[in-house]
Parts: structure tokens; C-alpha cells; sequence
């Protein structure tokens, strides 16, 4: 039995047992008080009926007329006789049961009294006793059929209400199974479905950061085929040029100083692209000097008053060259929206990890502005495929911060 049902039964067995005596004792006993009230009454009605008509013999005789038995016979053998057998007993003042009349045998008699009256004095007593026997016999059997009646209720009392409880403690018990089943085949689902994204996020991360990679390694190879092929083609140009000086007239002499100008800011351009592709520094001296030379150049060339914090600590290569190309997108934003007069760079170690923090005092954040919006959708992709994050919001400089975090090993 469940800690429900069992609780009910403890507080329906003395409800059924109260409603088992009430029925089975109190009915009984109130039928059977009815009965006899009413058994009583009619053997009073009879005694005042037989005192009725003692009371003109007592009123023509006062003296002897209790002493008349063969009268007071005549007068109460109608009582006496089939069916009621009534038992008559008369009582006169000092002396009791003067007169008594009994055809047969009473059992449990049931009496009522009645004065005889005569001239407003009453002259004597008379009671009729009635047979209740039967009364008591039918009695019994109500009892009986009573008990049984309550004992058949009080099981039904406490039976139903507890077997109707114990029955929807079932039903809850295999439901919450069923429920608990099916809770436990989700979460597995869940779990298989959980894994298998995360294993598809892994895989596009793995794929992210190969394509970073290869990005790189193409950025370092036409940075190299600019620098070592286009540059040197350059160079060997602008030296055949220098050798025809002296072999050209003066008037020529302008157009072939115009040419060794344009080769001049070529070479330069070719230079200065060869190395916003891959500087030169990141693989010799580190992301420090890349860094700072880069950042230098930059404020230079925008006309920015920059301010650089650069620790000592060099991170690994990779590390490197993602926080390399992130300060590159977010200076450029910087100097295509927003109209800043200084900027701030800062690269330090923080919470087991490499952030970089670019800041700067222009107009800020739009409302609506979002990080693919702003340019930097490839800067976050670098972050987040490196397994780091990177965040945008408003600088206590006044402008936008683009604080990138990534961890110690990507």
C-alpha cells in the first residue's frame, strides 16, 4: 500500500467504524424504543378504554364494587381474549391487585395505567399489560440485520474511497514510469543530438581554423611572391633605368627620371602591401615588434594620437597571428568609421589566456550596431575559431572597445 492510501486508510477505518456502530446500534435501539412508545400507548388507550367503563359500577356501588369479580370479568373479557391477551390488574386505595384477569401467559408485558375516577376522586388504578413478546423477537432481528447492514456498509465505507486511491497511486506509479521513460529517452536523445552538434562545432571550428591557416600560409606566399618577385622585377627595372641616364639626351632625361619615380613608388606600394600581408616582423621578431611597428605606421599614416601597452611575453604563433589580424580589422574600422582623434592598444596576459583591448574617443557604437555590421565578422570568426570570444561595447573613452580574449593554447 502507498504512503497516499495508506494515510487514508488510517483516517477512514474510524469513519467506517462510527458509521458501523451508529447503524448497527443506534437504529436498532431507536426502532425498537419506537415500538415499545407505541406498544405502550395502546395498552394505555386500553386501560383508560376499561376504566371508562369501570367507573358507573364503582359510582353505583363505592364500596363493593373492586370486590365484583364476576362483574369485572364480564367487563374486561373483550381485552383478555385473542388477539390482544391483555393481562388486567386492579388497584384500589390500601390495597393492591384487588382484581386480576390473565387468559394466558405474557412474555416482556408492556403495561399502561389508568385512573378510575369517580365524582373527581379517583377510586382506583388499572393497568393493561400487553404481550411484547413479539415486539422483542422482531427486535432482534432488526439488531441482527442492523449489524449486518452496518458491518457490509463500514467495509464498503472504508473499502471503496481506499481501493479507489490505491488504484489511481497505481495508475500515477505506471504513468510516472512511463513519464520518467520517456524523460530518460529524451535526455538520451538530447544527449546523442548534443554530442553530434557539438561534434559538428568542433569539426566547423577545426575547419575555421584550417581555413585561417591556409589563409595565412596565402597571405605569407603572395606577401613573398610581391616582395621577392614583383619587388626584385622592380628593382632590376629601376637600375636598367639608372644605367640609361647617361646615354639619353637631356631632353629624355625627365621622362626617364618620371619612370624611375613611378618604379620607386611601386617598389614602395609592393613593399607596403608585401606587408600588410605578412609583416616581415611577425615571423622574425614576434607579434610585439609586429605589433607595435604595425600600430605605429597606422596612427602615422591616419594622423591619430596612439597610445600602446605591449607586454614582453611573446604568445605561441598561431595565438599570435589571430590577435595580429583582429588589431588589423579593428584599426582599420577605427580609421574608416570612427572619426577618433586617439586610439588605445593594449595586449597583456589575462585569466590563463592572451587579451587584446582596442579603444578609441570617436562617435562610439551606433544603437543598432552589430559585429558582422561594423567589419569584424572575420575578426570574431578568428576569436571563436582560436576557441576564445570577442566582445564590443563602449569605451570610457567615449568611443567603441574590442576586447578579444583567447586562451593559451588555441
Amino acid at each position: 500500500m502507498k504512503p497516499l492510501s495508506r494515510a487514508l486508510a488510517r483516517r477512514m477505518a474510524p469513519l467506517a467504524l462510527l458509521t458501523a456502530l451508529l447503524i448497527g446500534g443506534l437504529l436498532p435501539l431507536l426502532w425498537r424504543q419506537a415500538n415499545l412508545e407505541s406498544r405502550r400507548a395502546e395498552a394505555s388507550t386500553w386501560a383508560r378504554h376499561l376504566a371508562a367503563q369501570l367507573e358507573p359500577l364503582a359510582q353505583q356501588n363505592p364500596q363493593l364494587w373492586a370486590y365484583d369479580a364476576a362483574r369485572l370479568d364480564d367487563l374486561v373479557e373483550a381485552a383478555t381474549r385473542a388477539p390482544l391477551h391483555a393481562a388486567i390488574r386492579l388497584d384500589v386505595p390500601e390495597r393492591e391487585a384487588i382484581f386480576e384477569a390473565r387468559q394466558a401467559p405474557l412474555s416482556h408485558a408492556i403495561g399502561g395505567w389508568a385512573p378510575v375516577v369517580v365524582e373527581g376522586q379517583i377510586v382506583g388504578r388499572l393497568q393493561v399489560r400487553l404481550d411484547g413478546g413479539a415486539l422483542y423477537r422482531v427486535a432482534h432481528r432488526v439488531t441482527l440485520g442492523a449489524l449486518l447492514l452496518a458491518l457490509l456498509l463500514g467495509l464498503t465505507l472504508y473499502r471503496l474511497p481506499v481501493r479507489a486511491v490505491t488504484r489511481a497511486e497505481e495508475e500515477n506509479l505506471r504513468l510516472w514510469r512511463a513519464l520518467s521513460e520517456a524523460k530518460a529517452d529524451l535526455e538520451r536523445r538530447v544527449e546523442a543530438r548534443t554530442a553530434e552538434l557539438q561534434k559538428r562545432e568542433r569539426d566547423l571550428q577545426r575547419l575555421g581554423a584550417r581555413l585561417l591557416e591556409i589563409q595565412e600560409e596565402e597571405r605569407a606566399r603572395i606577401s613573398r611572391d610581391l616582395h621577392d618577385d614583383l619587388g626584385q622585377i622592380l628593382t632590376g627595372l629601376r637600375l636598367r633605368l639608372a644605367a640609361l641616364e647617361g646615354a639619353v639626351r637631356p631632353e629624355g632625361a625627365r621622362h626617364l627620371k618620371a619612370a624611375e619615380e613611378a618604379i620607386d613608388a611601386g617598389v614602395e606600394q609592393v613593399r607596403r602591401i608585401a606587408h600588410d600581408l605578412r609583416p616581415p616582423e611577425l615571423d622574425a621578431l614576434g607579434l610585439i615588434d609586429a605589433l607595435g611597428s604595425h600600430a605605429r605606421r597606422w596612427a602615422e599614416a591616419v594622423g591619430l594620437s596612439l597610445s600602446l601597452t605591449l607586454g614582453e611575453e611573446e604568445p605561441p604563433a598561431l595565438i599570435a597571428e589571430v590577435l595580429f589580424r583582429i588589431a588589423q580589422e579593428a584599426l582599420t574600422n577605427i580609421a574608416r568609421h570612427a572619426q577618433a582623434r586617439a586610439a588605445c592598444l593594449r595586449l597583456d596576459r589575462f585569466d590563463d589566456g592572451w587579451r587584446l583591448i582596442v579603444e578609441d574617443d570617436g562617435r562610439g557604437l551606433p544603437p543598432t550596431a552589430q559585429r558582422s555590421g561594423l567589419g569584424l565578422l572575420g575578426a570574431v570568426e578568428r576569436a571563436e575559431g582560436a576557441g576564445g570570444y570577442l566582445d564590443l561595447d563602449q569605451s570610457e573613452l567615449g568611443g567603441a572597445r574590442l576586447t578579444a580574449w583567447l586562451p593559451e593554447e588555441a
